[in-house]
């Protein structure tokens, strides 16, 4: 379609008006597109930040279309383009919907790969070596199945297999994992899944990623020259409000009791499945006995609570230390013996890097002396520990990942664009930009299309108690109770944690007239699938449901939030950090806690309102709103509608619609 520019009108300003216009070409391909002019106000926005290769923060509210409005301006500049998003389930809908949908309805033709972590694809290597293992009659009769399913399967991906429970201990034996993978040396390397996916991504316009796989791409360059993720010029990252707390995970180092059994078990599979010359010689295969023992001594002696906890220095001291050390030799001689050993094939001389790595992380932890955040000697850190079923976990994480994630991320390409529903606190992007390191960026705000004046009811119960008194949850409880029989039930209940959550199910239970879920019954997909085609079902979730819900429709008439999402008090990493931020000068509750809280806060609303025909309650039980001085900030960060403390008004809403 062909469009004469008007007056102040550049070309790529009418190419863009062509697309998205109320007689564009989406209208062409879409029966039920809808002109937006926000959709097309950030496209432009999107465009000529990317002419001009700069940085742009695009905060696009619910219904805005942002997905379509950045993906085109980037597929029509020509430029190789990398769009990391939040999950796998949005890099996919990107891949398999919009994508195709653009390629179908845009004059430019392009070529598009999707990229996902080594663990979603198949290893040809692993599988032909599990085979060999005994198995249960149904363990084998599955992987004969997906041996037969990857002769055929152009990408690998675990997504393919339907039959495969997610998480499922068989395809952790048969993953690309990048502990087993030896490289150009794998007899499998030309029918590899992730060598083509990498071919893939190298030869196409645009590459779609997620975060994970982002930032782990960023930790590999920086600590070596290669890379997965092809350069580019334009980066896209989409869910940009996440991109803190994954940072936060892939700038820290980890080692822990599961990673030294893994590492056992990697080398004497390499070792006994190899062949290698001086086989007779068995002191590699000694030796992980050894290192076995060493380990299980190690993570015995630090006697750990359960849970995540501050790891002070006092509990690497005495045997803990002692026990340390021997396990730090267990690893480097492990190191030693493989690269002096005869004929060793490469996957053991992997095994061998990986055990002088996690050697180093480990002296690490034994040699820090204390705690010092503000220690100018290297970034700030805090070091924690966490006990989990049977992992044992010591970690490492940076309190402020402004600076490499500049250096690595944002200096990675000429534009980039930052993006969310999210990204702002009281229409400022002040927070975002100190925590990602962002210097300089154009702004761009779009507020929601929908009418929450017309469509939506803030309800703030004023006489329920602080969250923080002693019988907040019961009384909540029976407030969540009265607010269902409004609803008829069609609720989300958002907790900030797991024992209010399980507390107020129990309170609950029998005394509704609708199904009654709760996170952790099934899996998530499976709750959400129930949770639609239920209509009068109650739902209640933690953290992991803020976001990434999308229910349309009468199924999610109310959301109802437990109290303000503020970071939980015994989180190691946030203690620290609230630390450090006073130690510099800063704010810790203004400067993080709420811009950080309002966020989330964000988020988990944003499930209630996702068409124009949606229509329902948000309730937030906590008075802290209406009582306490930062309530304001709060509520001038939230979609414009009426807000009451009047049970009757809730009444008045549901029975009007």
């Amino acid at each position: 379609m062909k469009r004469t520019p008007r007056q102040g009108e550049t070309d790529a300003d009418a190419a863009l008006a062509g697309v998205f216009g109320p007689r564009g070409l989406l209208r062409a391909a879409l029966a039920d597109f809808e002109f937006r002019p926000a959709q097309l106000q950030m496209a432009r926005a999107v465009e000529r930040t990317i002419a001009a290769g700069d940085t742009l923060l695009a905060e696009a509210g619910t219904g805005t279309g942002k997905t379509l409005a950045y993906l085109t301006p980037a597929i029509l500049s020509g430029r190789k383009t990398v769009i990391a998003t939040g999950t796998k389930t949005l890099q996919d809908q990107l891949f398999f919907k919009d994508i195709p949908l653009l390629a179908a309805a845009l004059p430019r033709k392009f070529v598009a790969s999707l990229m996902k972590g080594r663990s979603n694809y198949l290893c040809r290597r692993n599988l032909r070596r599990a085979l060999e293992k005994p198995h249960t009659r149904s363990q084998r009769q599955a992987l004969l199945k997906i041996q037969r399913w990857s002769a055929t399967s152009a990408r690998g991906d675990r997504a393919e297999l339907a039959f495969l429970p997610e998480p499922d201990p068989l395809w952790d034996d048969i993953a690309a994992w990048s502990e087993t993978c030896v490289g150009t040396s794998c007899e499998d390397y030309d029918g590899c899944f992730l060598t083509r996916m990498r071919q893939e991504a190298a030869a196409a316009d645009l590459v779609i990623v997620n975060h994970h796989l982002l930032l782990a791409d960023a930790v590999l360059r920086d600590s070596s020259q290669f890379q997965v993720i092809p350069s580019h010029d334009v980066l896209v990252l989409d869910e940009a409000h996440l991109l803190e707390e994954i940072a936060t995970d892939f700038f820290g180092v980890e080692i822990s009791n599961l990673r030294v059994e893994r590492l056992v078990r990697d080398a004497h599979r390499e070792w006994t499945s190899a062949g290698a010359a001086g086989a007779e010689d068995r002191s590699i295969p000694t030796h992980l006995g050894h290192l076995a023992e060493a380990s299980l001594r190690f993570f015995q002696t630090l006697d750990l609570a359960e849970g995540t906890q501050r790891l002070r220095p006092e509990a690497l001291e005495g045997t803990g230390r002692e026990a340390g050390r021997e396990l730090t030799q267990a690893l480097h001689l492990l190191h030693d013996l493989v690269q002096a050993a005869p004929g060793k094939p490469e996957g053991l001389l992997h095994c061998a890097r990986r055990a002088r790595e996690q050697a180093g992380i480990l002296q690490g932890f034994l040699d820090f002396a204390g705690e010092s955040p503000g220690d100018p000697a290297g970034p700030p850190t805090v070091r924690w520990s966490e006990r989990r079923g049977r992992g044992t976990f010591l970690r490492s994480s940076p309190l402020d990942v402004s600076a490499d994630f500049r250096r690595t991320i944002l200096e990675s390409a000429d534009a980039v664009i930052l993006t969310s529903a999210t990204l702002s606190t009281a229409g400022r992007f002040d927070f975002l930009r100190s925590r990602l390191g962002i210097l300089e960026a154009r702004e761009f705000h779009a507020a929601s299309p929908f009418d929450y004046a017309g469509q939506a009811i803030l309800y703030i119960p004023r006489h329920l108690s602080d969250p923080r008194s002693p019988g907040f949850v019961e009384s909540a409880a029976e407030e969540i109770r009265g607010i269902l029989e409004v609803t008829r039930g069609r609720a989300l209940v958002l907790f900030t944690s797991l024992e209010a959550m399980e507390a107020t199910h129990r309170r609950l239970q029998g005394r509704l007239s609708f199904p009654l879920m709760v996170q952790g019954q099934a899996p998530r997909m499976e709750l959400l699938d129930r949770f639609r085609n239920e209509v009068a079902s109650v739902l209640l979730a933690t953290r992991s449901f803020w976001q990434g819900v999308d229910v349309v429709g009468e199924a999610l008439s109310c959301v109802i939030v437990h109290k303000l999402p503020f970071g939980f008090p015994g989180d190691p990493v946030l203690e620290a950090r609230l630390e450090y931020i006073q130690q510099e000068g800063g704010d810790p509750f203004w400067d993080y806690q709420v811009p950080a809280a309002i966020i989330t806060l964000r988020q988990g609303l944003g499930r209630l309102i996702r068409s124009e025909q949606d229509r329902g309650a948000l309730c937030i039980l906590d008075n802290r709103l209406l009582t306490r001085r930062y309530g304001s900030v709060f509520l001038e960060s939230l979609p414009s509608c009426r807000v009451t403390s009047s049970p009757e008004d809730l009444r008045r809403f549901f029975a009007a619609g």
